[in-house]
């Protein structure tokens, strides 16, 4: 059997103008598509990070929240069950628990070490309540209502010499607002 010889085919013409045309815009579209989804894949990886960056801010604000509710907590329940560690707001009444002898102590000391961890208690609390709600007057009431029960300590701390290095700025700056005297100068450092 024989086939006739191949002969100039309509594939071998060249592509007519409106071919071209056709082949430009099926390109220019193709091109254009891809340039878009080069750029949602952009801007959805750029919205991701975004994202995530705000759920990190939101994760540490929920866990300043959940430590200084707990540390208020554990505040509370030490005030409830040590009450005569309370309120010593004047300094006949400090001076008094200072020196009376404590009955939970096994060595015979006073009020004194209890009185100690109980206002470490307080400042920790303090501290940590107003990193988490630095401006808020609900927190900022409870607290000054705890500065003026421990007053005297607060100025036995000032006249001692340790007050400054026991509270941040922050914290002094309230307990000047409290105990109505002069505002310290001073500056907590970014964050803190």
């Amino acid at each position: 059997m024989t086939f006739p010889e191949p002969g100039p085919t309509k594939a071998d013409a060249p592509p007519t103008a409106a071919e071209e045309r056709s082949w430009l815009h099926s390109t220019a579209f193709w091109a254009v598509l891809g340039g878009l989804s080069s750029l949602l894949t952009g801007l959805t990886t750029v919205a991701a990070v975004i994202v995530g960056i705000q759920q990190l801010k939101e994760s540490r604000e929920l866990s300043l929240q959940d430590a200084a509710y707990a540390s208020w907590n554990e505040l509370s329940q030490a005030s409830l069950a040590n009450p005569e560690l309370t309120c010593p707001d004047t300094d006949a009444k400090l001076q008094k628990l200072l020196q009376t002898p404590d009955p939970k102590s096994s060595t015979g000391g006073t009020y004194r070490d209890r009185y100690t961890a109980y206002g470490n208690l307080i400042i920790t609390t303090s501290e940590q309540v107003l990193q988490m709600a630095p401006r808020d007057p609900y927190w900022r009431f409870r607290i000054a209502e705890r500065i003026r029960c421990n007053a005297p300590a607060i100025r036995f701390l000032e006249r001692e010499g340790t007050y400054d290095r026991r509270y941040s700025c922050r914290l002094r700056q309230v307990i000047a607002e409290t105990l109505t005297e002069r505002r310290p100068a001073c500056q907590d450092a970014p964050g803190g």
